[in-house]
């Protein structure tokens, strides 16, 4: 049962951060987006929804006589899974980036909110001390 714990908390990790690349692409979040490039980031993020569920789905037998995961650990699981993809969208993307020698993102305008993320990376902000929002 720990097993599909873990393996279910994979699949709902990897779908998330793919929902989340297409989401802040068609959102012009720039400092969020795993690739520099609108249509790769959308691919990538499309690949990464379709790959996760080929993985989980296709790859062992699922279907048993009587439930390994409850619904509140399968909740739990999909909860931590989304907040911990958030979280290296956020924080891990922007390392990514520089490890990858992509340049870093130019200096935004908005400097408030989500707006400030159309041109930088939550890092750049608050280097700058512009990671308030208020």
């Amino acid at each position: 049962m720990l097993s599909l714990l873990f393996e279910y908390s994979g699949f709902a990790f990897v779908a998330c951060l793919g929902v989340i690349q297409i989401a802040v692409s068609l959102s012009g979040l720039r400092g969020l987006w795993l690739t520099p490039w609108l249509w790769a980031n959308r691919t990538v993020g499309g690949a990464l929804i379709m790959l996760s569920a080929w993985w989980f789905f296709a790859s062992d037998e699922r279907a048993t006589p009587y439930p390994l995961l409850e619904g509140s650990q399968q909740g739990g699981a999909f909860v931590s899974a989304a907040l911990a993809a958030t979280w290296a969208t956020i924080f891990l993307i922007p390392v990514l980036r520089r490890a990858w020698g992509r340049p870093p993102l130019a200096p935004g305008t908005a400097t408030r909110g989500l707006e400030s993320l159309r041109a930088d990376s939550f890092w750049a902000l608050r280097s700058r001390g512009r990671d308030r929002g208020g």
